[in-house]
């Protein structure tokens, strides 16, 4: 999730090619392999006009304005396929939505945070994120296919359920 502060995103061809040369391609979720933040979400670095400071943001709000143009102020971005490193933008991806539906999305998919946080991965946020980015980096089969099975393989590993029996047999 990222919520747009009002302040554009002024990005040139230059961004555009460093965020999509770090980004590995599965035939599902494109997985941004820049460095990861404290909220397993990734993050890249933007450079002011004029040499003035850089501004950090996420890969998937580069992506998000690359696909849809600048984003209104208090948009929310929202990864339908709930990995956070995904830049892909699209249905069953990343979409602008709004706040609130972030925030039923969570809850109706066991992220939402407090006492009981439901079905979030076990390693954390931050080191779910560098599992998958591991995992990519070491994977041998480098086509889509052979990625998604290896993306689909590190968030299995970290399912709260994923030791737990089927309870009927069909």
């Amino acid at each position: 999730m990222s919520q747009s502060q009002g302040r554009a995103l002024r990005l040139n061809a230059f961004d555009a090619e460093r965020l999509w040369s770090h980004v590995v391609k599965t035939s599902t979720c494109w997985i941004a392999m820049h460095s990861v933040g404290s909220d397993g979400y990734g993050r890249f670095a933007l450079r002011v006009p004029g040499g003035g400071r850089q501004r950090t943001v996420t890969p998937h709000q580069v992506a998000a304005v690359l696909a849809f143009g600048e984003l209104e102020e208090g948009v929310t971005l929202l990864h339908d396929c709930d990995v956070p490193l995904c830049v892909r933008t699209g249905p069953g991806h990343v979409r602008v939505g709004t706040q609130g539906e972030n925030m039923r999305q969570a809850a109706w998919r066991g992220r939402a945070r407090g006492p009981r946080p439901g079905l979030v991965d076990v390693r954390g946020r931050v080191e779910a994120s560098r599992a998958i980015q591991h995992a990519l980096r070491a994977s041998t089969d480098r086509s889509p296919d052979g990625l998604a099975r290896v993306l689909a393989e590190a968030l299995a590993a970290g399912d709260p359920l994923r030791h737990q029996g089927r309870l009927i047999e069909c």
